[in-house]
């Protein structure tokens, strides 16, 4: 187990193997004695190389939802898996948080008290507004579900059909164009693959509506930033807020920080919730250690 909060995922694993050898380590010289033993792994922030030093490797838990930063690294004959559906709530409140107060001008209201302004903002609802959303996995699949509560109409995008019963019309990567440049509010839960860097590049922000919002809490690959940095001085889209980045963290240079219609959180939208995480993981031991098929098995070819 290579984590912080150690303790309380030992504890979790224990009760679902109480025969088990289950080690904790919070860094790579805790972890050292017991690479050569282990047979699973259960693991956020372990450096990838290590796992080649580690012979009876069979499994390894990644306990995250995106899986670039090691999947290429994980041998092929060991399983690789990563956490589904622990993020989707936090990261579509997230998600909303933002719209709600973007759309409603809860931002400027701010700046007004400050200023001891008395002035009327108004912003529109989202009700009856076109939410797409690109990536529908268990994330991007609560994030239309809530756009569907708002009152939103929900436009889907993904590389096949998942998730097309979550959406009003369903979209393949190659229509990302139109898909774009039909709605109000773009929010990105894409996975970090070949196939989605750059997918939003100045073609497609140029097509982009007035006055639409793009929301990224996907991967940072996804977004060509010198497009977008000057897409938004030209107001299209109008509004963005970024979690990701192509380099993290964001260096104090980038223009992104002081553009006024850019807003910046620090790749927060899905903080690790130990409780649901720990959840997750002791279920997929408890599978492994019955022969039953794990959740969340990564496909090496797609890269998640």
């Amino acid at each position: 187990m290579f984590a912080s909060e150690t303790e309380s995922y030992v504890r979790a694993l224990k009760q679902v193997a109480p025969q088990a050898e289950i080690f904790g380590a919070q860094t790579l010289t805790e972890a050292e004695p017991h690479l050569e033993e282990a047979e699973i792994v259960f693991a956020w922030g372990l450096p990838p190389a290590v796992l080649a030093r580690m012979p009876r490797l069979r499994w390894v838990q990644w306990l995250g939802a995106g899986v670039d930063l090691i999947v290429r690294q994980t041998p092929e004959d060991v399983i690789l898996t990563r956490v589904v559906g622990a993020f989707s709530t936090v990261m579509s409140e997230h998600v909303f948080a933002y719209l709600l107060a973007l759309r409603r001008g809860i931002f400027e209201m701010r700046e007004l008290q400050r200023e001891h302004i008395w002035r009327r903002v108004v912003g529109p609802s989202l009700g009856g507004q076109r939410l797409g959303v690109a990536g529908l996995g268990s994330i991007g699949a609560e994030v239309a579900r809530l756009g569907r509560a708002f009152g939103m109409e929900v436009w889907g995008l993904s590389r096949t059909d998942r998730g097309r019963d979550v959406c009003d019309r369903h979209f393949l990567p190659s229509a990302m164009r139109e898909f774009a440049a039909g709605v109000d509010a773009l929010v990105l839960v894409l996975p970090a693959t070949p196939e989605t860097t750059g997918i939003v590049d100045a073609e497609v922000l140029s097509g982009m509506r007035e006055g639409s919002i793009l929301v990224n809490v996907g991967r940072g690959n996804a977004i060509v930033e010198r497009d977008l940095i000057a897409a938004l001085r030209q107001g299209r889209p109008a509004m963005t807020q970024l979690d990701v980045f192509e380099r993290e963290p964001l260096p104090p240079e980038s223009p992104l920080w002081d553009l006024p219609n850019c807003y910046i959180s620090s790749h927060c939208s899905g903080p690790s919730e130990p409780r649901l995480v720990q959840a997750f993981a002791s279920e997929n031991l408890r599978r492994y250690l019955h022969g039953e098929p794990l959740v969340g098995i990564v496909d090496r070819e797609r890269g998640y």
